[in-house]
């Protein structure tokens, strides 16, 4: 069996739902994703899949959605949109004495494998259709991964979400059983 790895860096903030402890504020964390992929043959170039072929199809989809955003489920969403909005639109306020504009550089609207970006008064936000927990994220992560590259040779091994990488990693993967 063969296999590969690829992983990518984002920062992102996110809110875990209900939760008893300090997870239940907004905190951020650079996050690492990562994906391995196994095939028992390799293709006529010598590889699972070329690691470009891994980056462009489910590495840089998940930076661009999460990237220097804050990831919330949909139920957190519902709940909590119109405080977002003027939250939002509070904090790119600040950039009127600078910049003399508060547009955001980028409001394209992103959506992967059931989560999507908003822009409540110009705020980045992740919105999934869980609380973004890193067991959660990593299952996601998979889903995406599965969805993007499995064919009859190419299967995705796991995926894997580092929620802290220093001083000690805290990490969780998913794979199926």
């Amino acid at each position: 069996m063969f296999c590969i790895r690829k992983s990518i860096d984002i920062d992102f903030a996110h809110h875990v739902r209900g939760h008893g402890g300090p997870c239940i504020h907004v905190h951020g964390h650079t996050w690492r994703f990562e994906v391995e992929l196994q095939a028992e043959e390799l293709d006529d170039d010598g590889f699972v899949v070329d690691f470009k072929q891994l980056k462009q199809g489910v590495l840089q989809p998940c930076h661009a959605l999460l990237d220097h955003s804050l990831a919330i489920g949909e139920a957190t969403w519902s709940e909590t949109a119109p405080a977002l909005t003027s939250l939002g639109e509070g904090l790119l306020q600040s950039r009127m004495a600078r910049h003399g504009t508060i547009a955001t550089s980028d409001t394209t609207v992103t959506a992967l494998s059931g989560a999507e970006n908003r822009y409540p008064g110009g705020m980045k936000v992740a919105v999934f259709p869980f609380s973004p927990t890193s067991e959660r994220l990593a299952k996601w992560l998979f889903d995406v991964a599965s969805q993007a590259l499995t064919s009859d040779r190419v299967s995705v091994r796991l995926a894997r979400v580092f929620e802290t990488q220093r001083p000690v990693e805290s990490v969780a993967e998913y794979w199926p059983s």
